[in-house]
């Protein structure tokens, strides 16, 4: 095992997998045979005040104009939905992007607003996250958030050091970073999570735990650990930096230092204080039911994940973010990937191992007939001591926490890596 860093593995299939659909099918028709009750909701915002080095979600950096267009879409796609299905009530949510603080603050609450209102979750009263950038986050926005009721915000630092942050990308003022989490913490937010990124060039033991004892003496909620990749026509594909891979020994002095200052480690990149426990129940981490709002969100049924067209260059983006905008038609699904009790399966089993879930063996073998024991690669790694039984739970080890990224894409279909392989990335 030479390179355990594939790829990160917390859903399945991979966004690389979707396809224009041989037929367009009605919204209603794609949720017909679904259970409504206890949905998870998306909405995505694709702009941000800058493009990181790393980043290759789908996104575009300080937008010229279009805001609005992209407001009143997010409006007409929220009503389909509220029009077109019936009785569906929502158990959490997540607002994502690029990143949603990107807004103005009168943008951001006519967001919120399309959100709780046209769509129907009850921000106030379910567990549900928001991603901010420090540059972005303002005192005003952060009152925003707290009126909402909004649980968690989640906020990439990446690292404390200027010169780390310039190497990946991402110019920042620790200064602005400092006041930012300050007024988080200020807040009578619940939860603030936040990302630290290792692997970058030039990093050190040294400089890894610099950073590492600076968010801590925040104590944040949660602290992301995430390992640096990167991908192709990002901006650090493109700088083409080459040093000694070092995140393996990176990783493990963050996860020991973390684990010494009283965080449980979920997974491979989640840390959570231990003298507190999330609201968001576990079963939404195996069970399907998401309803996605805004172009790059994705929506999944039993056995239909769609959203829009997928790109990562500047000008791809944009030309689908301009014609999310201008549609007027949101009741047809024309883009996503057919599952197969095969294929839903091997979601099950990496929405359950990957990222710090569980898998509960009776509730396996109720949903697909058979013991998750009777699968070759699940007794391969509990010989190997990767995976552990813990009453009637099935989980990673420590050891296969560390290989997360490894283990994950092992359990993808030939027919899921061929359709990976051939996508045309632009």
């Amino acid at each position: 095992m030479q390179n355990i860093y594939h790829q990160y593995t917390y859903n399945y299939p991979h966004k690389h997998t979707y396809r224009q659909l041989y037929r367009p099918i009605k919204l209603e028709t794609a949720w017909a045979k679904e259970d409504l009750k206890n949905l998870f909701a998306y909405l995505h915002l694709p702009f941000c005040e800058m493009r990181c080095g790393f980043c290759n979600l789908f996104t575009i950096s300080n937008p010229k104009n279009g805001v609005s267009n992209y407001l009143s879409a997010l409006k007409r796609e929220a009503q389909t939905y509220k029009s077109l299905l019936s009785n569906y009530s929502f158990e959490a949510y997540a607002i994502g992007g690029g990143t949603p603080t990107f807004l103005s603050i009168n943008e951001l609450a006519i967001m919120l607003s399309i959100f709780k209102n046209d769509l129907g979750v009850p921000i106030n009263s379910r567990y549900g996250s928001i991603e901010a950038s420090p540059k972005s986050l303002t005192l005003d926005k952060i009152q925003l958030i707290e009126q909402y009721g909004i649980t968690r915000v989640s906020m990439g630092i990446q690292s404390w050091l200027k010169e780390e942050t310039k190497l990946l990308g991402r110019p920042q003022s620790n200064i602005e970073v400092t006041k930012t989490v300050e007024q988080l913490i200020d807040s009578s937010i619940p939860e603030l999570n936040l990302d630290l990124i290792y692997g970058i060039h030039g990093q050190t033991p040294d400089s890894w735990l610099y950073s590492l004892e600076k968010t801590v003496e925040y104590l944040p909620t949660e602290i992301f650990l995430y390992p640096l990749y990167q991908r192709p026509l990002t901006g650090l594909s493109k700088m083409q930096k080459n040093s000694t891979d070092n995140r393996l020994a990176l990783y493990r002095i963050g996860r020991d230092f973390l684990l010494s200052k009283g965080y449980k480690q979920n997974s491979m990149r989640s840390f959570r204080r231990d003298d507190v426990s999330s609201i968001l129940n576990q079963h939404q981490l195996t069970k399907d039911g998401t309803i996605g709002l805004g172009a790059g969100a994705r929506s999944y049924t039993k056995e239909l994940h769609y959203s829009s067209d997928y790109a990562v260059s500047r000008k791809a983006t944009k030309t689908i973010i301009h014609n999310y905008s201008m549609n007027k038609d949101f009741s047809k699904i024309q883009y996503g990937i057919y599952l197969n009790k095969n294929e839903q399966q091997r979601r099950y089993l990496i929405k359950g191992l990957m990222d710090g879930g569980k898998i509960n063996v009776k509730d396996f073998e109720k949903t697909f007939g058979y013991a998750v024991f009777d699968i070759p690669i699940i007794q391969e790694w509990l010989e190997k001591k990767w995976l552990m039984v813990q009453e009637d739970n099935l989980g990673l080890t420590i050891l296969g926490m560390e290989l997360e990224d490894y283990l994950g894409p092992l359990l993808f279909s030939t027919n899921v890596k061929t359709l990976m392989s051939t996508f045309e990335l632009h």
